[in-house]
């Protein structure tokens, strides 16, 4: 007597590897971690970039006194 086998599948259908969903996924979730990080990083920089220039003030050039 002969037990039947498994079913088999349709040739057009296949799963994906599970381990492969899971590297997908921490890719993803890495992508939007960046995103995020580059927004918060947008938002911040008027705070962080300021520049002041103070202008030096020019002070009257004084002859040295090796020109005598």
């Amino acid at each position: 007597m002969e037990l039947p086998g498994p079913p088999a599948r349709s040739p057009g259908t296949s799963r994906a590897p599970v381990s492969g969903l899971k590297l997908m996924l921490a890719i993803l979730i890495l992508f939007a971690l960046l995103a995020g990080y580059g927004q918060w990083q947008r938002l911040r920089r008027p705070k962080v970039e300021t520049v002041t220039i103070i202008p030096v003030p020019s002070a009257p050039a004084s002859p040295s006194p090796n020109e005598h």
